[in-house]
């Protein structure tokens, strides 16, 4: 069964050895820096973390913002085992400032880079290693370099105990303002032989780590998983079927055409290592989807409301509702304070049946502001101006009215046509990003397999 290592060591000691030089610092600003970009982390199943110095494994490929979400989610100081070569020159002084081990394929690197971890794990703290880029879906863990340092690591440190390896995932979502979520196992339950209790090899290891972290906690299920892939072959035959026709010569149905087993394998595998990336284009096509039926929806509306406006209908509506808006403007611009009183005395709440009263005193707030408005206009601009004001301010409130009516009736329902012909560019548009960002993604796997097989 797994053992503990031994925890009594002083805590002052195990603070300064085990945070490897991790500045406090450095990790506000790394905290700070998260939130100004809008990226909250919440770390999952942290209560199985253990006290005691343990080695946290990631069961998807090595990413430097991985290291920097888990720095920031974990309280306790921990130490990220990265390669240094694959660090550019800020990372690189931001992984120092946190106190990461950068270790190197050299032997005086990788020695340094060892005792540092030797250091760490003996201190009872933890180092944190990730799954090396370019081995995902080739099995949990041969080959891999931080693993392999760690492991050694903790050889020199207790020798006579087996290792502590907890599994943990992370779940990054594309769009910004959403949660990171980072996800700990439960810590492996190594099982070694009673006459050679320490006799684990590294296959071993890797075994029971492939057992634990054989599917992403956050991936899709069997049945979204199955549905997605449908979906993408729907797709990506709707591409096809749009690229021939415009392709006189091209008569043949793509009916028979399916997803690639390369393909469906590749989605498959990121479903394991990043299912964010196909959660981003389910996104992406509930979107176009929503879109596209948004655009239906206006497009019937619009083909059967303006069965009832005819020709000339139409042209009159457009002209009116283009010529016309300046005196609208002039009528609510007249009507402003009117509307201000009307408010404010609740006097243009909607009323089934108003009363006589209502009207009568609607009805004297509109002449008593008319009143203070000649008043004031025949102040600045003397008494012709007033007179000639005073008969342009029914007229623009009537014509106000007018214009209110013309919005309702005509010009809403000239407008929904071109609605509807916005929505559908909008649409396309989503189409389009959607096949790049699938085109993105399969090329992007393992391999980089053809989309569509012929039948």
């Amino acid at each position: 069964m797994m053992s503990e290592v031994d925890a009594s060591k002083p805590d002052g000691a195990r603070a300064r050895r085990c945070g490897g030089g991790v500045n406090g610092l450095t990790r506000a600003l790394v905290r700070a820096w998260l939130t100004l970009c809008r990226r909250r982390v919440r770390l999952i199943g942290g209560g199985r973390l253990p006290a005691a110095a343990a080695i946290l494994r990631a069961c998807h490929p090595a990413a430097f913002a991985d290291a920097l979400c888990l720095v920031a989610a974990c309280e306790r100081p921990l130490v990220c085992v990265v390669d240094g070569a694959r660090l550019s020159g800020g990372q690189s002084l931001l992984a120092s400032g946190l106190g990461m081990i950068l270790y190197q394929t050299d032997a005086s690197a990788w020695h340094l880079a060892l005792r540092a971890c030797t250091e760490v794990l003996g201190s009872g703290g933890w180092v944190v290693v990730f799954e090396d880029a370019g081995t995902a879906g080739r099995g949990a863990g041969s080959g891999l370099a931080g693993f392999t340092l760690a492991r050694e690591a903790w050889a020199s440190a207790y020798p006579d105990q087996l290792p502590v390896v907890v599994p943990w995932q992370r779940f990054r979502p594309k769009a910004r303002g959403q949660e990171v979520l980072i996800h700990v196992g439960q810590p492996l339950s190594l099982d070694a032989s009673n006459d050679a209790p320490l006799d684990f090899s590294a296959q071993q290891l890797d075994a029971a780590f492939r057992d634990v972290c054989g599917e992403n906690v956050f991936g899709l299920d069997s049945a979204d998983l199955n549905r997605l892939l449908a979906g993408l072959e729907q797709a990506l035959r709707d591409k096809l079927q749009n690229e021939w026709a415009v392709k006189s010569h091209r008569r043949q149905k793509v009916d028979g055409f399916r997803l690639s087993p390369g393909a469906a394998e590749t989605i498959r595998s990121i479903n394991r290592t990043e299912p964010e990336a196909l959660v981003a284009l389910l996104e992406l096509a509930e979107a176009d989807r929503e879109t596209r039926r948004q655009g239906s929806l206006v497009k019937l509306r619009a083909d059967f409301e303006r069965r009832t406006l005819t020709g000339v209908g139409r042209f009159l509506g457009w002209a009116e509702s283009i010529l016309g808006l300046p005196v609208a403007l002039y009528g609510a611009l007249n009507h402003f304070a009117v509307a201000l009183v009307l408010l404010a005395a609740g006097l243009l709440r909607r009323r089934e049946a108003p009363t006589s009263a209502v009207w009568v005193a609607r009805v004297l707030v509109v002449l008593g502001c008319y009143a203070a408005q000649i008043a004031l206009v025949d102040r600045i601009l003397g008494r012709a101006g007033a007179g000639y004001y005073a008969t342009t301010l029914p007229v623009s409130g009537a014509y106000l009215f007018r214009y209110a009516w013309l919005l309702q009736r005509r010009t809403r329902i000239l407008l929904l046509g071109l609605r509807a012909n916005r929505l559908q560019a909008l649409a396309d548009e989503r189409r389009r990003r959607f096949y790049e960002r699938l085109e993105w993604t399969l090329s992007a796997g393992p391999h980089s397999p053809q989309q569509v097989s012929a039948p």
